[in-house]
């Protein structure tokens, strides 16, 4: 049960940075009214995609943390 669990939570880390990325980011990004944060939309929108896959990073971090409590590293 375990393996499935750590493939099904790299899984999601992928399909949530892939799909976002490709369904919600680009969407949000061709918006003419983004807020200009520190004077322009390119800060706005790095921000964005870094916060985004930041939280793809999580999803591995707790497959990680999970396997590692398991294996007794």
């Amino acid at each position: 049960m375990l393996p499935l669990a750590l493939i099904l939570l790299v899984a999601t880390g992928l399909a949530h940075s892939y799909l976002g990325e490709r369904y919600l980011l680009m969407r949000l990004f061709k918006r003419q009214d983004l807020p200009e944060l520190l004077g322009s939309t390119a800060f706005t929108i790095g921000t964005l995609r870094f916060v985004w896959h930041l939280t793809t990073v999580a999803w591995w971090g707790l497959a990680y943390l999970i396997l590692a409590s398991r294996s007794g590293r």
